[in-house]
């Protein structure tokens, strides 16, 4: 299952980062070419950040929110999961 999972997670994100080249060399749609994870979760990242004192766990957590597009995002978390998934198998 955690396979599966790794396998659709970087399909998503190559398709979302595909769409996103494709809005941003036509320069039609600004939401697929800008969108991030704060995107969907705008209240619950600032205030993750408005706890957060150090600066340099700050500045992560806001280039990971902020600057790094979700395709980045669900294509890393499909490798991970996928890898995941390789070693513990349960079939």
């Amino acid at each position: 299952m955690t396979s599966k999972l790794g396998i659709f997670s970087i399909i998503a994100g190559l398709v979302l980062g595909l769409f996103a080249m494709l809005a941003k060399f036509m320069g039609a749609s600004v939401f697929l070419s800008t969108m991030t994870l704060s995107t969907f979760f705008e209240g619950v990242t600032g205030r993750i950040l408005d706890r957060i004192s150090n600066d340099t766990v700050y500045n992560v957590l806001y280039s990971f929110f902020y600057e790094v597009h979700l395709a980045g995002i669900l294509i890393g978390l499909g490798v991970i999961l996928l890898i995941v998934g390789t070693f513990i198998r349960k079939d």
